[in-house]
Order: structure tokens, then C-alpha cells, then sequence
């Protein structure tokens, strides 16, 4: 049986009887397809390990299949987190990986203190094992506290001489690693500022074997600090996925691959000890133009989860109970799956009194870089367009095609031809959808009704909304099931600019909760200094130059072009990736700029 399908079988047989982060295993049927998927690794390159309050961390995270070394198909979601010496995280992002790769960034503001942290990053699916996980140091020195203790030190004879640290260059114009014949050609060696710089990767050896590296050209650091990880070091300490996986039997509880997409889980709790947590319907919809819609059903201890295939970059959900007591119940989510008790050693970062005229040279460097965002922002790449989850087989009213009405039931009345207002058996009006099907007397269900995105159990308030404020009326004929739950068919409304949601979130009881961003691919600012007079008033102290945290190698040559800076010094090119058959890729390349 393919590793897809079993992916798939555990996660419908499971999932639906056990809505938490762990879930217990309760077949051999089970127990078998969790011991036929492959465990995970992860490996990330960041652009430094030391970063200064006022800097952005750059990372480019890599996901492996250890069966294989292949690049993962199993996870879509992937954790990194920034842990200090409490074990207590400063940040944690949620990454979307795409065909195993992911990125994201972090900038580090004042109010995070000096001193050591480890940068983690694994999948939900790689806490089975509590192996695989990357860990690295990161050392962050932020001058704007006055508390300076975990990373002072008064004598300079404790510290290694900061010369040790800077590598001796010999500028070769072509460097091969391994048997790769990856090698790296600079124009020159040595650059005025502001200065055009031509950067040649040579990938002959691996035309026909695609590599994916990830870039990053920095200015040189000469503080002593913890040296990262390469691929080559990952590649050598890299756990064996052909070992036994731990033994376990009916009843033992895992964590589930977010396979289809990010799993959201959460409990639902009242302070009405009348009212049943267990079995309870619990739905979550995305407000936007193409939107998603899941209903399940609670476990007995009141706790549920979602899949969300793609929120299509929307932070903000709304999840409600079903029924008419929904607004007694409270939602709580748990996004994150983290790890418990990390206490590896972290790497002690120092300074001295020494470095004091280097410290503020940078800090006020950044501050004036930080001034200037604006006219140098990242962009974000466009969402994929997906499908609404309810098809294309509807029927729509553009409303401006039509005489306006007060409100949507005269507009349904007199325009919306298959739609009429009805009662349901408490005496609430509810829409009704003339179907391809006979009714079925009283038992017929009230249609799914959808306005902006986001499912409306209180039909009557959307009734005597505004019509004035809706774009556009749609409806499906045909029965729908979402979950458990039955509709006859679908009401889709369209309000102007969603006006419905920002002036009728109170009437409806659906507050929005907003959801940790799902960090995806993003295009990053490269300086040009093509047109001279551009950019001639703007202050440029750079020591970032170039960050590209994805860059797929299938030609002979890659060039990479991009500008030198303000900041006089050494500077560092790190290439570090893997080609198509998992063969590690490690440059450092150096170059000067007076």
C-alpha cells in the first residue's frame, strides 16, 4: 500500500475519535500504517549566530523523508521556535512547507534581553521519535538594555583574540566542494561601495541532477560566536531511517503528520454543567473570496481539530458551536505543538568593554536602516488560488444588475429566482433553496448559509440585512454535507468590502479568533543602484546584502547579481543546500569592500 494511502486511513480513522494533539492508536491496522510512514528530519540555514536587536534572523528550513533523503511530501507544516536558557520561547512560527522546503524571518526587537538561545525546528510528526529536530545556537546582543550580565566579561584575556575568528582569505575565483564541482566565481575580489557585484555558480557536474541552496552574503562578524551547522556536518549526524521505531500497542497515544495541511486543535468549555461538551458539532469557517468551511464532531472530553488545507494567507477564523446554544460555550485553541523539557547546552556568548565602539557603530547602523523600510520592503508572494470548498455549480445574482431593494428578503422576493424565506421547526425564518430533489416534508434542513466567507447559523439577522451592502446573492441546488451535517442546499451572499462581518460580528456571535501566521514564501529586497540618482539621499548600511532562501540550480550557470553597501569590511558568502539526491552542498566564499 502506498505511503499516501496509509497516511490518508490513519488520519480518517483516527482523527475524527481522538480530536487532540496526541491521539491514541486503538487497531493493528493503525499501528501498522504508523510504523510504515517514515520519520522526518529537518535542517535550517540562518543567515548568522549572532544577531543584534534591530536585525532580522533569515532562515531557509530543509524537511527530509529518512527513508529516502528525499525532500518530504509527508508534513505540509513545519515548527521552528527561538528557545532561551529557561526553556521559554521567544518566538514560534508556523512555516508551510512546499514539496519539503519552507522559510521565514524574525526581527528581533528591544525588548528581548542579550544573551543565548538555541533555534529549533521539527514537524509535528517528528515528535513521535524526539530525534530529527534541528538545534542550533543563536547568540542575540541587544545594547538598548542596560543589563548586560549574560554575555559581559570584564577581561579580554577570556575571550579567544577576535583575529582567530576572521578567516585568512585567499580569493581563489573558483572553489569546488567535494566532487560536486559546485564551485562559486566572483568578478573581482575587492569592491568600492555601492559597487556592482557578479556572483557565478558553476553546477556543471549536477545539470541533470536539480539542486536547491539557500543564499546569504553578510558582512563578516568580528565577535567571537557559535559556527552553524552546514549540510555537510547535518548530512554525517543525520539519523539512520531504516531503525525500529519505538514499540507501542493498542492504546498508545502519537502525534498525527499534518499531511493535508495544518491541523488546528482545540476544546470547547462551559460554565453550564446542563450542557454537553461530548459530541457536540463545532464548525470553522475563513472570511475572504474563496473560503473553507469545516464541521466535526467533539470527543467526550469536549476537544476537537481541523484540517486546514489553505487558509489562503487569512489569520482571522471564526469557530462556533452548532445550535442553539452556541453562544454558551467558549472556544480554546492550542496551536502549537512543542517541545517539552529541551535542556541541551547552549553555547555562551561574551563580550568585553572593548567591543563598545563596534557595538554602537551597529546599532546606530540599524536604526537608520530600520528608518528607511519603507522605500526597502520585502514583498510577499500572491496566495495560491484555491477552490472554494462548495464548487462551481452555482447561481448568482450581481445585484447591481438589478433594481435595489431595503433588504435582502424584499431582494430575494423580487429578484432571486429558487430562494425563497421560510420557517424552520422552532419558528425561526430561515432561507430556502427550491432543490433538485423532492422536500421532504418538515424534516427538510435549512440550506448552508454563507456570507463573506464565513457560516451564519443566525439566518433571520442576515434576512433583514442591508441589501443595499450586498455585491452579489448565489445558491446551489443540491444537498450538501460538510461533516456530519446535512444542508439543502447553499446560500451564498456577497456583502461590499465584507461590511457584513465588520458591522454584524456582535448580532451573530462570531467574534473572529486570530491565528499565528503560517509563514510562506516571500520575495526579498535587493538593493540596485542602477539608476544613480534613485537612491542617491538614502543612507544604505547594510550588512545584509543579499539573502535568497530558495534558489533551484538546473543550469550549467547561475549568476546572482546585487550591490555592495555603505558598510566598509569582509564579507561572507554562505551557500548551503542539497542536490536532488541528497548530496550536501557547503560554500563559504569572501570578499572585501573599502
Amino acid at each position: 500500500m502506498k505511503i499516501k494511502s496509509l497516511l490518508y486511513i490513519i488520519f480518517i480513522l483516527v482523527s475524527s475519535l481522538h480530536a487532540q494533539r496526541k491521539t491514541a492508536l486503538k487497531t493493528d491496522k493503525e499501528i501498522e500504517g504508523y510504523k510504515l510512514i517514515p520519520q522526518e528530519k529537518v535542517f535550517i540555514h540562518y543567515n548568522s549566530s549572532l544577531i543584534f536587536a534591530g536585525e532580522y534572523l533569515y532562515y531557509s528550513l530543509y524537511c527530509f523523508n529518512t527513508q529516502n533523503n528525499q525532500l518530504s511530501t509527508i508534513s505540509k507544516v513545519a515548527y521552528v521556535s527561538l528557545i532561551n536558557e529557561n526553556n521559554e520561547s521567544v518566538f514560534q512560527h508556523k512555516i508551510k512547507l512546499v514539496k519539503g522546503r519552507g522559510q521565514g524571518d524574525f526581527f528581533v526587537p528591544v525588548a528581548i534581553p542579550s544573551g543565548n538561545y538555541k533555534l529549533v525546528g521539527y514537524t509535528q510528526w517528528m515528535l513521535n521519535e524526539n530525534s530529527g529536530y534541528f538545534n542550533e545556537d543563536i547568540s542575540i546582543l541587544n545594547p538598548y538594555q542596560g543589563n548586560q550580565s549574560k554575555v559581559l566579561v570584564e577581561n579580554d584575556s577570556l575571550l579567544v583574540s577576535s583575529k582567530q575568528s576572521l578567516v585568512n582569505t585567499n580569493f581563489s575565483s573558483t572553489k569546488k566542494i567535494n566532487e560536486l564541482k559546485l564551485g562559486v566565481t566572483l568578478d573581482r575580489t575587492t569592491y568600492t561601495r555601492r559597487a556592482p557585484v557578479k556572483l557565478t555558480l558553476e553546477c556543471n557536474a549536477f545539470q541533470n541532477n536539480k539542486a536547491n541552496v539557500s543564499i546569504s552574503i553578510r558582512r563578516k562578524d568580528t565577535f567571537i560566536k557559535s559556527i552553524p551547522q552546514n549540510t555537510i556536518g547535518f548530512s554525517k549526524a543525520s539519523i539512520d531511517g531504516s531503525l525500529e521505531k519505538k514499540n507501542i500497542s493498542p492504546g498508545t497515544l502519537v502525534f498525527l503528520p499534518e499531511m493535508r495541511g495544518e491541523l488546528m486543535y482545540g476544546r470547547i468549555l462551559t460554565s453550564d454543567s446542563s450542557l454537553p461538551i461530548a459530541l457536540q458539532n463545532v464548525g470553522v469557517s475563513i472570511a475572504g473570496e474563496v473560503s473553507d468551511l469545516k464541521i466535526v464532531t467533539t470527543d467526550e472530553k469536549g476537544r476537537f481539530v481541523f484540517n486546514l488545507h489553505d487558509r489562503n494567507n487569512k489569520n482571522e477564523v471564526r469557530i462556533q458551536v452548532l445550535g442553539e446554544n452556541k453562544g454558551k460555550y467558549v472556544i480554546k485553541l492550542d496551536e502549537f505543538p512543542e517541545i517539552k523539557n529541551f535542556t541541551n547546552d547552549f553555547y555562551q556568548f561574551k563580550i568585553t568593554t572593548s567591543y563598545k565602539n563596534q557595538i554602537e557603530k551597529r546599532s546606530v547602523h540599524n536604526q537608520i536602516e530600520n528608518s528607511f523600510y519603507g522605500v526597502k520592503p520585502d514583498t510577499i508572494q500572491e496566495a495560491f488560488n484555491m477552490n472554494s470548498f462548495y464548487g462551481e455549480n452555482i447561481i448568482t445574482y450581481n445585484l447591481d444588475d438589478y433594481t435595489r431593494f431595503n433588504t435582502v428578503k424584499e431582494t430575494i422576493i423580487e429578484v432571486v429566482e429558487g430562494v425563497w424565506i421560510k420557517k424552520d421547526a422552532n419558528g425561526n425564518r430561515v432561507f430556502g433553496v427550491r432543490g433538485n430533489y423532492p422536500e421532504i416534508g418538515a424534516k427538510q434542513m435549512p440550506p448552508l448559509l454563507i456570507v463573506d466567507g464565513i457560516f451564519i447559523q443566525e439566518q433571520d439577522k442576515v434576512i433583514e440585512y442591508d441589501a443595499r451592502n450586498v455585491k452579489s446573492i448565489s445558491f446551489i441546488r443540491d444537498k450538501y454535507y460538510v461533516g456530519a451535517k446535512v444542508f439543502d442546499g447553499v446560500v451564498i451572499i456577497k456583502s461590499i468590502d465584507e461590511t457584513f462581518l465588520k458591522t454584524s460580528k456582535e448580532k451573530v456571535n462570531l467574534a473572529p479568533i486570530q491565528l499565528a501566521d503560517l509563514k510562506t514564501e516571500k520575495k526579498y529586497f535587493n538593493q540596485r543602484y542602477n539608476n544613480q540618482e534613485e537612491y542617491s539621499r538614502i543612507p544604505d548600511y547594510r550588512n545584509q546584502l543579499l539573502w535568497q532562501p530558495n534558489v533551484v540550480l538546473n543550469n550549467p550557470k547561475y549568476d546572482i547579481n546585487f550591490f555592495t553597501s555603505d558598510v566598509a569590511g569582509q564579507y561572507e558568502i554562505s551557500i548551503e543546500g542539497f542536490t536532488n539526491d541528497n548530496q550536501p552542498i557547503s560554500i563559504k566564499e569572501y570578499f572585501t569592500v573599502e
